[in-house]
């Protein structure tokens, strides 16, 4: 793999690799014999000298990342969105009858709440009709790439253009993002805005927790790599602002076309040192892991993990933890009995963390769902297990216990 590859946000060829992990499955492949060949990829991670972002280098092609089951769905934290709608309300100056348009299923739930407010011009893109997307499979690796710049002009011939376009929660899984800014630009009016909402990662990134990186996310983006991206695209960014989760934030960014495009500001030295040091860290962080499991196991204990997720996946795949954790247990009925990517682990019900004598049950959960897990499962506290999270993060992190 060459040392440097093109920053997808400014084009320079400065990406540096700052962290490899070898050939992965997708996320997504979970299958029901232990002995099934998975296709992998090259997952690697790099940063950009130029301007700071951290990115997937040569990432998995869409038909891989693909699904190849319907009922895997991920869901979007929306604690945050009766704010985030406040902030785009002002932004409108409180008119009704502004035009607000959601690009894909991810924007429902915002389009919901302006209407609420009595915001009645609200409209959707179909992924079928409007993006030309049949694969009920699809998901939004396709709508990335399916929305261009001609497809865009059409769209504005049946529908107009927007006052405001929400966009949540893809532009992160977008190979060529420039390219789909562009697209995105045509279906806003002159005087419009586009309301961008990414994951910000700092957090994980600034704390070692290698679990967040997936091959669905191209793009890693902080408040300042965010707002240099859209200066690099030819945006003005108007509004932004960080709503902020015990792991990872949401970043919104408020742009529209600027008259005229600034020059790039550099990162700073604590930006690039912020992937650099990621990358950096991660021998150690899986020879602690392992040390800590490893000496479990000689212990005679039992560990599982909770949550057949892409986060567990990353988990037990990046830092090779198969032959330390039993099983991955989850109650989603879909996914008891099959084997997780990679690893080949079985996926059991919860009701194995007592059936099993699990003495160890790592979380892959959010500090939300983490609770009530744990306020949930009281019969296998009472005979002795423990719940620990994998994330640094976490108030129960296993990191505390691990030297």
């Amino acid at each position: 793999m060459k040392s440097m590859r093109e920053c997808i946000s400014c084009s320079g060829a400065e990406v540096k690799v700052i962290l490899d992990f070898g050939q992965q499955p997708p996320s997504n492949r979970f299958y029901h014999e232990s002995g099934h060949q998975v296709e992998t990829h090259a997952l690697a991670v790099g940063q950009c000298a130029l301007c700071g972002l951290v990115q997937l280098i040569n990432p998995m092609p869409e038909a891989m990342v693909r699904s190849h089951y319907s009922w895997i769905t991920y869901n979007e934290p929306e604690g945050h969105l009766d704010r985030m709608v406040q902030d785009l309300k002002a932004i409108v100056r409180s008119d009704a009858g502004a035009r607000i348009v959601g690009l894909t299923y991810k924007d429902d739930s915002t389009l919901d709440r302006f209407n609420r407010l009595g915001f009645d011009n609200t409209f959707r893109f179909s992924a079928e009709d409007d993006l030309g997307i049949t694969d009920p499979l699809s998901g939004l690796e396709t709508v990335q790439s399916s929305l261009t710049p001609g497809r865009a002009a059409r769209l504005v011939q049946t529908y107009g253009q927007a006052d405001i376009m929400i966009v949540r929660h893809l532009l992160e899984h977008a190979h060529a993002p420039l390219r789909l800014l562009e697209s995105l630009a045509v279906l806003v009016k002159p005087a419009g805005f586009l309301a961008f909402e990414v994951p910000g990662s700092k957090t994980f990134l600034s704390s070692f927790d290698y679990s967040f990186v997936w091959e669905e996310h191209i793009a890693y983006f902080t408040e300042e790599t965010l707002g240099r991206f859209m200066q690099n695209a030819g945006f003005e960014l108007l509004f932004a602002r960080k709503y902020d989760y015990p792991l990872e934030d949401s970043l919104l960014a408020v742009v529209r076309p600027a008259s005229r495009k600034r020059l790039q500001s550099a990162p700073g030295a604590e930006e690039i040192a912020l992937g650099y040091n990621f990358g950096n860290h991660f021998a150690e962080a899986g020879e602690r892991t392992r040390r800590y499991l490893q000496r479990l196991k000689s212990e005679g204990k039992r560990v599982a993990i909770f949550g057949a997720g892409h986060l567990a996946a990353k988990f037990l795949n990046f830092f090779d933890l198969r032959e330390l954790v039993c099983c991955v247990v989850d109650d989603n009925p879909h996914k008891i009995g099959m084997c997780m990517p990679g690893s080949a682990l079985p996926v059991l019900p919860s009701t194995a963390l007592i059936e099993k004598k699990i003495d160890l049950c790592l979380l892959s959960l959010s500090p939300e769902s983490e609770k009530k897990v744990i306020e949930s499962r009281q019969a296998y506290l009472e005979q002795g297990g423990r719940f620990r999270s994998i994330f640094t993060q976490s108030q129960i992190s296993f990191q505390r216990e691990a030297i």
